[in-house]
């Protein structure tokens, strides 16, 4: 800092004499200033009156300061030392006046509003505080919270800390993410004379000492030591130099809050310092002989994610579906990973390994003896769900860019999907298969007379094309999670053969008589090929009717949509998400994403439909698919040479033709539509389909579970406003005083989760009557439906940061509700003695 000028005192001077200041009192000690009075008073001309006053002139200078107007401002200068109290007369005026020092310190520290007693720590760091733009960051901080250490103040001004509270551990995320860049913070504390304060207190804090400190290595100790603590496990002797341990409870508190704090953030920096680490440590040499229930403990590195999910491929791949890693099953450990930190990653590839597990272990069973029986087993014994695992295995695998490493799974699930499943259900399915087994409630052809005819209030259909019955039953879950959904009921129906849209959306229109005609069905002779024919078709039964296609509603405002459904009774909606994008050679490999979307929409159609007073609504579909991931080959393909007139597909053939072939079932036209035609439908007996253009994956047309099964999803709603609220937690503890550095919490999820009660993931920490955390956050997700309260009871240990406690002051255990970010606070006292530490916060 230069030496102080008469242009800076003149600019401080000014600066006080404020209205409030009408004298200000300056005794120069050594009388530095004294021949510069005639500038001073010239510089202050127009501010302030500048007096002089000689020793042994104090009563005469009080006089004339008395005799003085109030408006009057006066700077007071005395050449010399200011008298002791008792020989000083003006003392009175003095004490309600200002007094000032030419000292560039003195200044600076007033400026600042710092005690006297860091006079000393300004004179030492000189060089930081001549930049205005330091002073200003400097000024941010709260002095209580870095009076005992202000070289604190000084690193978190460097490093920006927006946090008026200052934080150490804040900083130190700071100087780790910049030291592995350019280093320029470092270089700052060097060159402002805090490098050494700041290795101080990381000795202190973390007992990391080394004659050349280095970031590189002390966040390796860091890792390290996290990583063996999480697992359990002392760290191995021959990397002892790396262990923290000794001051635990902060490795803890700051690994968690620096872990938490990247958590789920697409740039992670808490994961590109571990991978750096990795490569200093040589990771995969350290923990080469470490468990795999160990590993599963720890989410300090990535490669842990690596080495499990290639571990629970090797199990699937040998069908050990019993296989735990740390006492959880697959899917359990599957689920807990993803939640961790490098969970967001890893996601889809934990999704893959948890319907693969659900897969594998698949009942091996037969199918059941008669059609009946599976149609039972697969609409209400969940077979379906085989095809829904199967769709988002293959999902997430194709949304994960297909991983040649996990190739493996990929192919088990294969084989197990298509020829343990599909293979063996689609052929018991055909040997059984006729239509005079299947109820008259059941045919599609009767949809209209069965679920709309006798309805009294407004009823909405939602049609969605090619809407498999394992998608409505996702739907249904989904929507179970709604109260504002007020019941819901599955049922199904059977379409036509070919399972395909031309025959099915004329099927769900009112009928009295179905006629096949060249690629149309004809209802009651009239085609119903477009939006406009079903319209009027409906409208012939029903005058108050209309169809519209989704995207009519999908972007219309609420007046709109209120325009559309007035004084209408039945409405059909058309939605075509999957058909339109699957049924397409380019396309078809996005069949499971165009499946995902389509329960999306149509989720959030119903949603504004309620809200718009519509509250009866039916989800159904025309046809299913078969969607298999895997190239179709040559001998997955038969071989039937058509004539004219015949109609071929890729699952289906029409002819009039007495056709014998292997594996090629067949039904006739008149059992499908209830009339006299003589055409047959010919479909292969399992999965694989005949010899013909188009999509090869995606297929329907043909007689199998998956294509000719549709939903029937009844929804009844409200428009009355939600009372779904978040789902409490609450702490069962009884004694709230602290006496130890592990905190054992006990928290119970005060309902079980329901359709008026939301599932919340809190974060559980304690923090100081500051707001400053003084522990890492533990994350609790309060998901539990069970309706037993035993179950729904967590216990949870936080660590406190080893620091000193104060039995005054208030701490708090906070209850963070991740959802809406509300907490709940818990006041704690704390009764814990610690040896060590700075004294200041962290």
């Amino acid at each position: 800092m230069a030496d102080v000028d008469i242009d800076q005192v003149v600019g401080t001077l000014k600066e006080k004499f404020t209205k409030d200041n009408q004298f200000i009192f300056w005794f120069d000690d050594d009388g530095e200033f004294a021949d510069s009075i005639v500038d001073l008073t010239a510089a202050l001309d127009g501010v302030a009156q500048v007096k002089v006053m000689e020793q042994g002139h104090q009563v005469q200078t009080k006089l004339d300061l008395l005799a003085l107007d109030n408006k009057q401002r006066v700077l007071i200068y005395a050449p010399y030392p200011q008298p002791d109290l008792e020989q000083n007369h003006l003392k009175d005026i003095i004490s309600y006046s200002e007094t000032f020092k030419a000292d560039a310190i003195e200044i600076l520290r007033k400026d600042l509003n710092l005690p006297n007693k860091l006079r000393n720590f300004l004179k030492d760091h000189k060089s930081f505080f001549g930049s205005k733009e330091r002073q200003k960051q400097f000024m941010k901080y709260d002095l209580d919270s870095y009076e005992n250490k202000p070289e604190l103040a000084i690193m978190a001004s460097i490093v920006k800390s927006k946090k008026q509270i200052i934080s150490f551990f804040d900083i130190l995320q700071e100087i780790l993410i910049d030291s592995f860049e350019d280093d320029k913070y470092l270089k700052e504390f060097q060159k402002y004379g805090v490098q050494a304060d700041f290795w101080n207190i990381i000795a202190e804090k973390f007992g990391y000492l080394d004659e050349d400190p280095q970031m590189l290595k002390f966040a390796s100790e860091l890792y390290l030591t996290m990583s063996f603590r999480q697992m359990d496990l002392e760290v191995p002797a021959k990397y002892r130099e790396y262990d923290l341990s000794a001051r635990w409870a902060n490795v803890q508190t700051f690994m968690q809050q620096f872990n938490d704090m990247y958590r789920d953030r697409t740039e992670d920096e808490f994961a590109n310092i571990a991978n750096k680490v990795w490569d200093f440590i040589n990771g995969d040499l350290v923990f080469t002989k470490i468990k795999i229930d160990d590993l599963a403990k720890s989410d300090v590195f990535e490669k842990f994610d690596t080495e499990i999910l290639l571990w629970i491929q090797a199990r699937l791949k040998l069908e050990d579906v019993a296989a735990e890693i740390d006492g959880y099953n697959i899917s359990q450990i599957s689920r807990k990973r993803s939640d961790m930190h490098y969970g967001s990653e890893h996601a889809l590839l934990y999704q893959m390994m948890r319907n693969a597990w659900h897969i594998v272990r698949r009942d091996k069973n037969m199918p059941s003896n008669s059609l009946e029986d599976m149609i039972n087993d697969y609409v209400n014994n969940k077979g379906y769900k085989e095809d829904t695992y199967y769709r988002k295995f293959i999902y997430a695998y194709e949304k994960a860019n297909s991983p040649e490493e996990y190739n493996a799974i990929k192919d088990l699930v294969e084989n197990i999907y298509t020829n343990d499943y599909l293979n063996k259900y689609i052929n018991s399915w055909n040997e059984k298969f006729s239509y005079s087994a299947v109820d008259f409630r059941h045919l599609q052809r009767n949809f209209y007379s069965n679920h709309i005819e006798s309805e009294t209030n407004r009823v909405v259909v939602i049609i969605s094309d090619a809407f498999r019955f394992e998608a409505a039953k996702e739907l249904q879950h989904r929507l179970s999670h709604d109260d504002q959904i007020t019941n819901q009921t599955m049922d199904y129906m059977i379409t036509g053969l070919p399972s395909v849209t031309y025959m099915g959306m004329p099927s769900l229109l009112p009928n009295s008589k179905l006629d096949y005609d060249n690629k149309k069905l004809l209802v009651d002779g009239k085609e119903a090929v477009n939006l406009s024919m079903r319209d009027q078709i409906l409208r012939n039964k029903n005058e108050n009717s209309a169809a519209y296609v989704f995207d009519d509603l999908k972007s219309a405002t609420t007046k709109e949509i209120k325009e559309k459904i007035s004084g209408k009774e039945v409405i059909y909606i058309y939605h075509n998400q999957i058909d339109a994008i699957s049924d397409n050679g380019k396309t078809e490999k996005r069949t499971f994403e165009a499946t995902a979307g389509a329960i999306d929409e149509i989720a959030k159609l119903i949603s504004r439909l309620r809200t718009n007073n519509v509250a009866h609504i039916i989800v159904t579909s025309d046809h299913g698919y078969i969607y298999r991931n895997d190239k179709v080959v040559s001998g997955d393909k038969i071989e039937i040479p058509t004539i004219d007139g015949e109609i071929k597909s890729q699952r289906y053939l029409i002819s009039k033709r007495d056709i014998e072939e292997p594996g090629v079932g067949r039904q006739k036209m008149a059992d499908v539509l209830n009339n006299d035609d003589d055409t047959f439908i010919y479909y292969p007996m399992a999965e694989n389909i005949f010899k013909s253009s188009g999509s090869f994956n995606y297929v329907h047309g043909g007689s199998s579970m998956q294509e000719m099964i549709v939903p029937v999803l009844d929804i009844k709603t409200t428009s009355n406003r939600s009372t779904a609220h978040d789902v409490e937690l609450r702490v069962t503890n009884t004694n709230n005083r602290i006496t130890s550095l592990e905190v054992p919490i006990s928290l119970n999820q005060v309902e079980p989760i329901s359709a008026t009660v939301n599932p919340v993931e809190y974060k559980v920490y304690f923090e100081d009557e500051d707001g400053l955390a003084i522990s890492g956050p533990v994350s609790v997700n309060a998901n539990i439906s069970s309706k037993d309260v035993k179950d729904r009871f967590f216990k949870i240990r936080i660590t406190l940061a080893d620091q000193k406690y104060d039995k005054s002051k208030k701490y708090y255990l906070v209850i963070e509700n991740m959802t809406n970010n509300t907490r709940n606070k818990i006041e704690y006292i704390m009764d814990i003695a610690i040896q060590g530490g700075f004294g200041f916060d962290i």
